[in-house]
């Protein structure tokens, strides 16, 4: 009895590894496969946790960070499951992990529904009142739901938004980013009790919503050139936000702005540093939102609306895209240092790993 444990983005693997390490720490054995979806920072992430080499590689040494790009990292992707499937190379497994909202969180699932593997999927539930927006998750959450077995929900929201799903729901007390989180703070050399010692703030711009709208793309990088006037700014370059800068005439102006400095992206405790030393967080990112969140760090949502509640009406606001109320938070948290919060103590990839643990007990009994 085992768990085959399919990842494909780099905040899939953050928001799994601290499950990987609770699996390895209790001697449960795993078959780990990367999508290929993205492959940048990978072995620098399993350094920085600790996590061991995944078993297999799916399409090796890609990054599909374009739509040709993506298109292509897709039929490969379907031609070596296909020869998985074959050759039966999974079907011993018991369960298969998923994670989030990404194309391989849904192809992950197929595969395993197409091997006769159950379907746990971790961060289940999340939810947004209109099912193409945001674009492509919110349709990946409710198609990936309906062929989940055991759905991991983060919160009582998320619990109560799968209330109609068949399969078991497993309510974890919060999402294992907060283990993730708590992981990166331990390996500083003493975590401070304010933030923004730095003086400067974080830019991370990644959704597809924003860098396949022209019109709203080219308001968040002038936006960005803006704010970096009044605060040194460090922005963080996923691969397709680099791509598609390259693909534009905002390549040089953004390398012309002093106060901005574009950075490639970096191993987890070293993005976690970087929050920590930051006056203030501009993101489109739902995982960052929630490390913010969980910090206390004064963060502005670069998104016309949310999904997510974390942090909402405390330490994080939602800019809807308003060029006025992006300059106003800078201006407002340029100057200032904020509380660092602690993170509690619960684990909820321990408890994920306890009911996995009960289940192939159970699976091995019979």
């Amino acid at each position: 009895m085992s768990v085959l444990v399919i990842v494909g983005t780099k905040a899939q693997f953050i928001k799994t590894a601290p499950v990987l390490r609770e699996m390895d720490r209790r001697g449960i054995a795993y078959q780990l496969v990367y999508t290929g979806q993205h492959s940048e920072t990978f072995d620098v992430l399993e350094d920085a946790f600790g996590t061991r080499q995944a078993d297999e590689v799916l399409v090796p040494s890609f990054e599909a960070d374009t739509k040709m790009s993506f298109l292509r990292w897709t039929g490969l992707f379907w031609w070596h499951v296909l020869g998985r499937l074959r050759s039966a190379e999974w079907r011993e497994a018991s369960l298969c992990l998923v994670h989030g909202d990404t194309a391989s969180t849904l192809f992950g699932a197929m595969a395993a529904r197409l091997a006769g593997i159950r379907v746990g999927h971790i961060e289940a539930g999340l939810r947004s009142p209109k099912r193409l927006d945001p674009f492509p998750e919110e349709l990946i959450r409710r198609w990936v739901s309906g062929m989940t077995h055991v759905h991991f929900a983060p919160d009582s929201a998320a619990a109560d938004n799968l209330a109609r799903a068949s399969g078991t729901v497993v309510r974890t007390g919060g999402n294992t980013l907060r283990d993730a989180l708590s992981m990166a703070l331990t390996q500083m050399e003493g975590v401070p009790s304010l933030g923004g010692a730095g003086n400067y703030g974080v830019v991370s711009i990644h959704r597809n919503e924003n860098l396949s709208n022209v019109a709203d793309f080219d308001l968040l990088m002038e936006s960005v050139i803006a704010a970096s006037a009044i605060l040194p700014l460090k922005f963080v370059l996923h691969p397709a936000t680099r791509a598609r800068i390259a693909r534009t005439r905002w390549q040089s102006r953004l390398e012309a702005a002093s106060g901005l400095e574009l950075m490639a992206r970096m191993d987890y405790p070293e993005f976690v540093r970087l929050l920590v030393g930051s006056r203030l967080l501009m993101t489109d990112g739902g995982s960052n939102q929630e490390e913010a969140a969980m910090l206390g760090l004064p963060t502005l949502l670069l998104r016309r609306a949310t999904e997510r509640g974390d942090g909402l009406g405390d330490s994080i606001e939602l800019s809807y895209l308003d060029r006025g109320a992006i300059a106003a938070f800078v201006h407002r948290h340029a100057g200032g240092k904020w509380t660092i919060r602690p993170i509690p103590d619960a684990s909820p990839s321990g408890l994920i790993v306890d009911w996995i643990g009960h289940s192939l007990a159970e699976g091995a009994a019979r």
